[in-house]
């Protein structure tokens, strides 16, 4: 229900600027559409633009769009806000197969849908207050072993930044047609993952250590592992499909057999007995995508990625976003540091302290749910590595953002923990016993 509230809200929000088709990428794409008139001439060659991109499947949503709304611009922004409405529903799947935590899952798609619709900041506000809350309730109950109260008030600070979101996705994701691409691909990206992900779940033999003399003996409510049906590899025949229409959606599914990689060596983590031979057959269709594209498209790259390529301090920059946000403000910071023992008057000095101490004490407290951390912080970073390297664009941030959606769910869940801690009695010390209790066994 939370999972299809966040995608009504999306396409709540959907956008009918009839100026949205007269941006000038929007404007060449559908006049090229319409002069060609031959949808299965996008598999052998260029897409509209023709800067050296291969596309096919997501040109294939502006052909379809164009049958059916012609210049209508209210139908066009439609499209855009149901392939975004998908992706929450999908990533709501994924997380499902991935953790099998329905509460975690329904969180992470309402999470994504919010960034999509650019309506965090009741979140934020909400975060922000029970950080706050972990403070009085530790004050009250610990007085001064900040040890049961602060880290849950910097869990929850990181949290709050997080919340905010690596980028808008609004303006790109719902308002500008081209940004379609990303979340075409986003779809079949999160359709692989998530039909991967429950092969894994559903057929997989779990690593169960033999029962040891304190486990509870087997009752008639214990709960039996279930044969997995003989089917079951459809599942991972379904997402190797997905993974070929997501290479054929946006160049930046050339990171979707990583990230398959990555759930399986989460599912590894989690007790499943995962089989590894399925891995073959991603990677031997990103190298397939690789040979073909280059037979198809020019292999000399077009003026237009030219202009996007970059290095330098925004390639930094854009990966410490991910990686380690609070680093990213270090090197304008350090050129301040000429001002002496004024720097100590600095507001900024005392943000960046604060930032830094709640990013090395959250990334230390998501050791509770280590596994599940792990999985969103990494999958955000691998999905979105190559397009450090580029001018960037919103759009390349819409498939890693609906991964750091469950690592953000993670760090709330961790937060909680803390708050409960914080607002729990003090323990207290068993008195010490001068001579063994009557009848107990003798002690060396």
């Amino acid at each position: 229900m939370v999972a299809l509230l966040g995608a009504f809200l999306v396409v709540a929000d959907r956008s009918a600027n009839p100026l949205m088709l007269h941006d000038t990428d929007t404007a060449v794409l559908l006049q090229t559409i319409r002069a060609r008139h031959d949808p299965l001439s996008w598999f052998v060659g260029d897409w509209p633009l023709q800067n050296h991109f291969y596309r096919p499947i997501s040109t294939l949503a502006f052909e379809l769009d164009n049958r059916l709304y012609g210049s209508a611009a209210s139908g066009y922004g439609l499209t855009n806000a149901l392939l975004c409405a998908l992706s929450v529903l999908l990533l709501f799947w994924f997380v499902r197969e991935l953790t099998d935590l329905p509460v975690l899952s329904a969180g992470s798609a309402a999470l994504f849908a919010l960034w999509t619709a650019g309506s965090t900041s009741l979140a934020i506000s909400c975060v922000s207050l029970l950080g706050l809350a972990c403070l009085a309730g530790g004050l009250w109950r610990h007085q001064l072993r900040i040890g049961w109260y602060l880290p849950g008030y910097f869990v929850f600070a990181f949290a709050a930044s997080e919340l905010h979101g690596i980028r808008p996705l609004e303006a790109r994701m719902l308002d500008w047609l081209p940004g379609r691409t990303a979340s075409v691909m986003c779809v079949f990206a999160l359709i692989a993952m998530a039909a991967y992900a429950r092969y894994e779940r559903t057929s997989a033999k779990r690593l169960v250590a033999a029962p040891g003399p304190l486990d509870p003996p087997a009752t008639r409510n214990t709960v039996r592992a279930r044969e997995p049906s003989k089917f079951s590899f459809l599942w991972a025949v379904g997402a190797l499909l997905a993974c070929a229409a997501a290479l054929g959606s946006y160049e930046q599914a050339v990171m979707l057999p990583a990230c398959v990689l990555g759930v399986a060596i989460v599912q590894r983590l989690r007790g499943y007995k995962v089989r590894w031979g399925w891995q073959l057959g991603f990677w031997s269709l990103l190298a397939a995508y690789l040979v073909l594209r280059s037979r198809l498209i020019p292999v000399m790259p077009s003026h237009y990625q030219l202009q996007q390529f970059r290095h330098g301090p925004g390639v930094y920059l854009s990966l410490t976003e991910f990686l380690l946000p609070a680093f990213g403000s270090y090197p304008a910071f350090i050129q301040t540091f000429d001002e002496g023992f004024l720097l100590l008057l600095n507001p900024q000095l005392w943000s960046i302290v604060h930032a830094s101490v709640a990013n090395a004490v959250a990334y230390y407290q998501l050791r509770r749910h280590w596994v599940l951390a792990l999985a969103g912080w990494a999958l955000s970073v691998v999905s979105f590595l190559p397009m450090a390297w580029l001018k960037e664009f919103e759009h390349y941030f819409y498939w890693p953002m609906a991964m750091r959606s469950l690592f953000v769910c993670v760090l709330i869940w961790v937060g909680l923990d803390l708050l409960i801690i914080a607002w729990s009695r003090p323990g207290l010390q068993a008195p010490a016993r001068p001579s063994a209790a009557p009848g107990s066994l003798p002690h060396p």
